[in-house]
Formats: C-alpha cells, structure tokens, sequence
C-alpha cells in the first residue's frame, strides 16, 4: 500500500486525501449515530422506570390516607364498644342512636378523602355499619365470596379487588374496594370486616394528569392481580389484550409474571417498544410502561438523515474542490519539476514569466527559482575570481584580528607599570576594567551572584574615577547569596542605563543603591537611583510592555541597546513569563528597577 500510494500523482495524492477524510468523517458520525441511540434508549428506559415510580408513590400516598379508617376504633372508643356489642343487647334507641353515631363517623372519615365514596363495616356478629344507608345484598354476597378466598394469615393484609360498576344511591361508579379484616387491640381477636369503596374515576383523573405532564410519548398500564387491564393511558382497557395476536400476548403476559425480556423489549400491537413495570406493593397493581422503539429513535433518525445528506453534499463539494485546488498546487509544481530535469550541469536555464503568474507561494517559489538560476550563473562565471578574492580577503581577517587574552594581558602590564609609578588610579580601571575582560571572555552564560556583583562593581568603580565626587554606590548583599547561580550580564547593563539616564540633571549627591536579597525559591535584585525620575504614565506603559514579553522573543529584535527590554527579553527565554523586571519612579525623586529571578540548583540545565 505504501509503494501504490508513492507511485500516485501529486494530484491524486490530494484527491484520495480528501476522500479519506470525509470516509472517516462518515465512520466516525456512524459510531457516534449508534451510540446515541443506545443512550436514548437507555435514557427512555430510566424515564419509564422514574414515570412508573412516580404512579406508584402516587397510588400509594392514596392508599395512605384511607388506612386511618381501618383504625378508626382504636382513635374512638365509642366505635369500638358499638361494634361489640350485639343488636341484640340493645334497645331500638340505643340503636338509633349508634347506627346514627357510626354514620357520622364513617361520613367524617370518608369526606376526609376524595377517593373514598363508601365505607362499610361488618362486625363480628354479622351486623353491618354504613356512612351509606344501602341494603345492596349482591354487593355484600361479592365481597364476601372474595373474603372467603382470601388467605388472612398476614393480619395486616389488605386486598383490592378489580375495577367493577357499581350504583351508589342510584348513582352509577367505578369502584375498586379494599377488603382488610378488623382487629381488637391486641391484634389478637377478629371483631369485623371493612369493605372501603375507592372512586377509580377519581383516581383515573389524578393518572390521566401525570400521563398529560409528560412530554414523551410513554403509555403507561395498570394491571391488577388478575393481568387485567384497570388503567390505560389511551383510554382502551377493553382493547388492550384483544388487539394482539396469540405470540404477542403470550410475551407480554411472561414479561408481567417474571420481568424478563430481551434488552426490555416486547412487539405490541406489531411493533418493537421498550417496556417496564414494578410492582405497587400495597395495592398489588402492576404498573406497566411501554414506548415505541421508533419513538425513541425517530429523532436521532432525523438528525441522521440530516448529517448523511450534508455529508453527501459536502464529499462532492469536497471532490470537486479537491480538483481544483489540486490542479492549483500539481501544475506549478509539475513546470517547476520539468525545468529542474532540464538544469545543465554548466547552466541553469530560467523559467519564462507568463502573463498571469501565480501571486501565492508557489510564484514565490518561481521567482525564488529563477533569483537561484541567476545568482548560480553568476556565480558559475565568477567563481575562480571569487575564490581568488576569498582567500585574500581571509588572510586579511587574520591580519586584523584582535585577540581578547592579549588586550587583557596588556591591561595587567599597565596595571603592574601604573603600581610601580604608584598612581593608583590608573592602577585601578586597570584592574577593574581587566576584570571586566575576564568576566566578558569567559563562555559561561550562568555565573555565581558574587560574580555578577562583582562585575558591576568594577563598571561602578570605574565610573567614579572618571567623574570623581560624583557619585555615591552602596551594595546590601543578603549573606550566603553570593553564591547562588543566575544569568550573566543582568546588573551592568542596567547599572549603566540608570548613569545615561538617571542623572541628566545632576544633583549634590547622586547616588545608586543596590540590593539583593532571597524571597523563597526567587531572588529579588533592587537597583535604585536618586534621579530624575519618570511620569505615572511612562512607568505604567513600560511596565505593560516588560510584563507582555513573551518567553520566545529573540532579544536582538528587541531594541538596538542593551537596556530594560533586552533584559527583561533574556529573563523570561531562560526563567519563564512570571520572571522578569519591574519598575517603580516617581517623577522628580527616585527611580526603582526590581529584577526577579529563579534560584538556580544543581538539577537544572540550560
């Protein structure tokens, strides 16, 4: 493949690039696609879940507030010692009088709720209590009949029926009634029955609002112990089971007792869903959830189509643009090629300008050809003279060099003339200047802070001999600091700013102040003079422009001296950006240059 795609033009070179990139464009929008789809589906699946526990604890903070009427004999005891006592044993008043008295407790216990339409309660004795006058004997056999199939070990078990119809004073409802049984204080002695009748219209009502303030297209179901359907979203409780076919049905019945399915996916009513459904403990309805998968999916397909149509539009835009630009950059290319096969071993023969000559790279490489041809043939013509000149112009270097050593050798013959004719000025720049030498010649770019200092000394010294009573230098050097490693040429250059500078206008002391001193892992050099002085607005813009230097200037673009800005430049290439000089004046009294640096340790290199 490496050698197929060697032997291709430039021009296809660029073609398959392009249609490479868009190829894997196209794989990479594929992945995320699918991937997408997954997390829908996943965050469908979680929705459903939230969705059917929400129902769930609705259902339940229901359920809660009818339980205060199977207790309703442990809150009064005046309900409590009329159910145990037999009609029998009492007179008609005392039957008026506590048949009233039960009514309006049970009115004041089901008006509390707006599910609760009728409370019933039969006693040990078979005598039954009602906040509805009713004598409905079919009512009255159906609860018992599914009393009588009830397992009533668990003595705090409550069973729901299904949904039924039922007239209630003529009126006809949806009921779902709760069956518990009644227990003396002790939880000992079965003293009755309690038959609560729950609106399921109410109910209906309060599902139908939690189905409406959903945004998705989630159906939800409730099934009671029975699989039979009591709640559909759609409002087809009848129709749910009799519009699937046999296999269908069968799945979704198995899914309802056991909770298992493939990836949580039925076919209903022909068509793939996700599906969920927990359990209401309390009621024993099964809530059941379910979504179509192209529900779910139909906006990621959109996006699709939309993506797969732009990226069609833009792989032709692409080829097309691949030709062009590859007929822009292969044709210069190829005449530039053809005239280097024709290059002479003598003579370089120049491209023709043409009449509209290409103004991007590509023409500065024809002019950068054709400037190459003529310098190489004049240089071809030239060249035995230019080797003739070129060695007398090297013997001629050689005569005028100046070798640094013997300039600092003949400093020291002087130095050592002036001490024996004790004239100890001369004696002095002598040596002060021969140690500059001596520091300037060496090759090493990190020197001791003494060093340095020592450096700037001799420059100060000599300065003060040449402008004697001028000048006053003091040096406060923190203990041990000598020794630390920094840059070279940091302090002199600076020095000699602030004497050019400083004291244009000279005053009766003129006096420079040098300071350095460690702050942690940095050392911090002061250099301060007495002078003149700069306006606010100089030292802030000057500060903005030391601060803004960036850690890759190269210092001969700097400016043409050796100041501040050379400096700071070299600072930050070798410290980093937060490394550098910052200036402090005030017009008319002092001016302050602070030097921050890195202490230097033996790991470092440079």
């Amino acid at each position: 493949m490496p050698d197929f795609f060697k032997r291709l033009s430039f021009k296809k070179k660029i073609l398959s690039s392009y249609i490479l990139f868009i190829i894997i464009s196209c794989f990479l929008i594929g992945v995320y696609f699918l991937k997408s789809m997954e997390n829908a589906k996943e965050e469908s699946l979680s929705y459903m879940c939230q969705f059917s526990e929400q129902v769930s604890m609705s259902t339940d903070v229901i359920i809660s507030n009818v339980d205060r009427i199977r207790f309703m004999h442990f809150i009064d005891d005046t309900i409590k010692y009329i159910i145990r006592r037999s009609m029998s044993d009492k007179t008609m008043a005392e039957l008026i009088d506590e048949n009233n008295y039960m009514e309006r407790a049970l009115n004041h216990m089901t008006n509390m709720n707006q599910y609760v339409l009728r409370a019933t309660l039969i006693n040990e004795y078979r005598e039954v209590y009602s906040n509805v006058q009713t004598n409905n004997e079919a009512y009255l056999k159906k609860m018992e009949a599914i009393d009588s199939r009830q397992d009533w070990a668990d003595k705090n078990k409550v069973w729901y029926t299904g949904v039924y119809e039922e007239e209630i004073n003529l009126i006809p409802f949806e009921l779902v009634t709760s069956i518990s049984k009644v227990y003396d204080m002790n939880q000992e002695e079965n003293i009755g029955t309690l038959y609560i009748d729950l609106n399921f219209s109410n109910i209906r009502q309060m599902l139908d609002r939690l189905v409406e303030s959903r945004t998705s297209r989630t159906k939800l179901l409730i099934f009671d112990k029975n699989q039979n359907v009591i709640y559909d979203s759609d409002g087809e409780e009848q129709a749910f089971w009799n519009q699937m076919n046999s296999a269908e049905e069968s799945a979704v019945r198995h899914f309802l007792e056991t909770g298992i399915s493939k990836d949580n996916e039925l076919v209903i009513y022909g068509e793939k869903c996700l599906v969920s459904d927990i359990w209401n403990q309390t009621t024993g309805w099964q809530i059941f959830t379910w979504t179509p998968l192209s529900d779910i999916y139909v906006s990621g397909w959109n996006n699709m189509v939309t993506i797969i149509s732009a990226m069609l539009l833009l792989l032709v835009a692409a080829v097309f643009l691949g030709i062009y630009l590859a007929n822009q950059i292969s044709r210069p290319v190829l005449i530039l090629a053809e005239a280097m096969e024709q290059v002479d071993q003598g003579k370089v023969n120049l491209l023709e300008q043409k009449e509209q000559d290409w103004q991007d790279e590509m023409g500065m490489l024809f002019r950068s050809y054709n400037e190459m041809g003529k310098r190489i043939n004049d240089s071809i013509e030239k060249i035995y003279i230019y080797q003739i000149n070129q060695k007398q112009t090297e013997l001629k270097m050689l005569q005028f060099q100046i070798n640094p050593h013997f300039l600092y050798n003949t400093l020291n013959t002087i130095s050592s003339i002036a001490a024996l004719s004790d004239i100890d000025d001369i004696v002095k720049i002598a040596d002060n200047l021969s140690g500059m030498f001596q520091y300037n010649i060496k090759g090493d770019d990190i020197v001791p802070v003494g060093k340095e200092i020592q450096h700037v000394k001799n420059y100060l010294e000599i300065q003060a001999i040449r402008f004697p009573g001028k000048y006053q230098f003091e040096y406060q050097i923190a203990p041990k600091i000598e020794q630390q490693k920094m840059l070279k040429f940091l302090l002199q250059p600076l020095a000699e700013n602030s004497l050019q500078h400083a004291f244009v206008k000279m005053k009766k002391i003129n006096k420079i102040c040098i300071t350095v001193e460690e702050q942690g892992e940095d050392i911090l050099f002061r250099l301060c003079d007495n002078g003149v002085g700069m306006r606010a607005k100089q030292v802030e813009a000057l500060n903005l422009e030391l601060a803004q230097t960036d850690t890759r200037t190269l210092v001969n673009h700097v400016d043409k001296g050796i100041g501040l800005r050379n400096v700071n430049a070299r600072i930050k290439n070798l410290y980093g950006k937060e490394y550098g000089i910052q200036v402090r004046s005030e017009e008319g009294c002092y001016t302050e240059v602070r030097i921050k640096i890195r202490r230097i340790g033996e790991e470092d290199t440079f």
